[in-house]
């Protein structure tokens, strides 16, 4: 067990502290970014997976951690809205990861690929650097053996993220960051605002308190994680509504999506369902807690300041901070006066134990559909919007029917997925149906690139194509081929059945890559909407291995020139 002091001097010593990398150029800090590498695999034999990045007036470190696929979009997402509003000028990724030992295989298919840390620095202005040093292990013994330093970068979209996204759409307008308050920022505060200051003190002195009734109530703090988090959630909200309704709660979910190195993106605790007893016990707590100081004269403002932050702290560990940001969102009374505008209500208005569950479904809008309550008297509160994970929308049919779920579907689920859609500002579909050649305004090097988007995956699945003028939606073989230098972007006019295979061709380099495939259903997911279409990052795509319907490809006639070097240039 250990006290608040304890505990903020371990926090502070289990941060690693940066090099003054400021005034380094991007060659200094790779270099110093290998030396400090291979002294901590020396040391410890693993390394853990990180960014350091750098912006004019500071240095910091985000470690990297993803449980999966899905959760590698949203930190695609994520760090790439981070560093445009931080202004990263420079970061130098590291991890572990696998070496390919057979020819045709991919690392993480080859039975006998090898281990390897690497290392990435990327620069705004687009210098890159890369290297990798190959592990080798006698039982429990690792050691790294000498860097190669290669100048054949490997694709990736973690080389991606000082990109701003889709450059012919106008930038989408957003509050700054969210700063943080130094202690001579507080400090300066008490002195020029003394009873802001006493305020400010006393929500730390009760933020403190709170946080040593969390910690030392059980052996193991994680093992309820959650059910911490509920209670804490239930009795902040109960705060907010005391205090009228206060503005400025969504400043909070920015700052949580704007400061990776102190919040984790996804939740470090074993994943578990709190029971509903748990829930209640911790609650009984934080509400004797509350009222001890409200009878010591604390005012509300002081309680609110001290139970958001441990909130934070701890929900960024229960649920991760990039759902926890999105939750804060969908409770924030702001939000629950917009819906309440186009007459929805927030499941955040019912007790914590009222109602029962339901899912809305449309098949228009699938895999998007509406999560909330029911109440007694049969009314809808809703809580959010959600993806769904199931391949298809009569599979998600049967499987919610199968799990007890309520389920909604028909109009009535259409009309609150379309209610949603305008609280969260999302333009409605569009009547008109736009092709993407119309959305991008391609001119003759986009239909060429095109083009050879094309012949690039004929070639890649050994069937025969020849380039049709006629052929303006790219259909090769029954799949949407799309051009996707910067993402694959899919328009509300994309069947959400298709099946789109997005391509990067760099025609400079007479270089092409096929990224990967997703069906447009899957790819239209709130996180990578942009204004009227989505963009899917390559990190959020399919393996072309897993491309259904390939085994049909075998039965075509096989692919034949012409090449790459054949097809039209700038020149032609």
């Amino acid at each position: 067990m250990t006290n608040r002091h304890e505990r903020r001097k371990a926090a502070t010593t289990s941060r690693k502290k940066l090099p003054q990398l400021n005034a380094a150029t991007l060659d200094q800090h790779f270099e110093d970014a290998l030396r400090r590498v291979r002294a901590e695999f020396e040391r410890t034999g693993e390394m853990h997976a990180g960014f350091e990045c750098v912006t004019d007036g500071e240095s910091f470190q985000i470690p990297a951690y993803w449980p999966d696929r899905g959760a590698k979009a949203q930190a695609c997402a994520a760090l790439r809205d981070s560093f445009r509003r931080r202004k990263v000028n420079r970061y130098v990724f590291a991890s572990e990861g696998w070496v390919g030992k057979t020819p045709g295989f991919r690392p993480t298919d080859d039975p006998d690929r090898g281990e390897c840390v690497q290392v990435i620095a990327v620069e705004r202005n687009g210098l890159r650097r890369y290297a990798f040093a190959e592990i080798t292990r006698n039982g429990a013994t690792a050691s790294l053996g000498p860097w190669k330093v290669s100048g054949d970068v490997p694709g990736s979209w973690l080389l991606e993220l000082l990109e701003d996204g889709y450059s012919d759409r106008p930038r989408k307008e957003e509050p700054p960051p969210v700063p943080r308050l130094s202690a001579r920022d507080v400090q300066t505060l008490m002195y020029e605002d003394p009873a802001q200051g006493t305020e400010f003190r006393d929500s730390f002195e009760i933020c403190d308190q709170l946080g040593d009734l969390l910690a030392d109530q059980v052996q193991n703090a994680d093992s309820d994680a959650l059910a911490k988090f509920m209670a804490l959630e239930s009795i902040l909200r109960s705060i907010v509504q005391d205090m009228g309704s206060p503005k400025g709660i969504g400043a909070f979910a920015r700052f949580l999506r704007d400061h990776p190195d102190i919040f984790p993106m996804f939740a470090t605790v074993r994943e578990s369902v709190p029971s509903i007893e748990r829930v209640r016990h911790w609650k009984a707590k934080l509400q004797r807690f509350i009222c001890e100081k409200r009878e010591l004269g604390h005012p509300p403002s002081a309680m609110f300041g001290a139970f958001m932050n441990l909130y934070l702290c701890v929900g960024s560990r229960a649920v991760g901070a990039v759902d926890l940001a999105d939750r804060i969102e969908n409770w924030d009374p702001e939000h629950q006066a917009k819906l309440r505008q186009v007459g929805l209500r927030s499941s955040f208005e019912l007790d914590d134990e009222e109602g029962h569950v339901f899912i809305a479904l449309s098949a228009g809008y699938y895999p998007n559909g509406v999560m909330g309550r029911r109440n007694a008297v049969g009314d809808l509160f809703v809580s959010r919007v959600g993806a769904l994970s199931y391949g298809d929308f009569a599979t998600a049919v049967d499987n919610i029917k199968q799990s007890g779920i309520e389920l909604i579907v028909g109009s009535e689920a259409k009309e609150l997925l379309c209610k949603m859609e305008q609280v969260k500002g999302v333009a409605p579909r569009p009547d008109k149906i736009q092709e993407i050649w119309e959305v991008e305004n391609w001119g003759d090097d986009e239909w060429i690139e095109q083009t050879r988007a094309e012949v690039v995956f004929a070639k890649a699945m050994n069937i025969r194509y020849e380039p049709d003028r006629r052929n303006l939606k790219g259909v090769v073989a029954g799949y949407r081929v799309r051009r996707a230098p910067n993402g694959l972007v899919l328009l509300p006019s994309d069947s959400d059945e298709d099946v789109f295979v997005a391509v990067s061709v760099e025609k400079t380099k007479r270089w092409a890559c096929v990224l990967g495939w997703l069906r447009a259903s899957e790819g239209k997911l709130p996180q990578f909407y942009q204004k009227n279409c989505w963009i899917v990052p390559p990190e959020a795509l399919h393996d072309i291995e897993e491309l259904p319907g390939k085994e049909r490809l075998q039965v075509m006639p096989p692919n034949q020139e012409p090449d790459l070097d054949d097809l039209p240039n700038d020149g032609d």
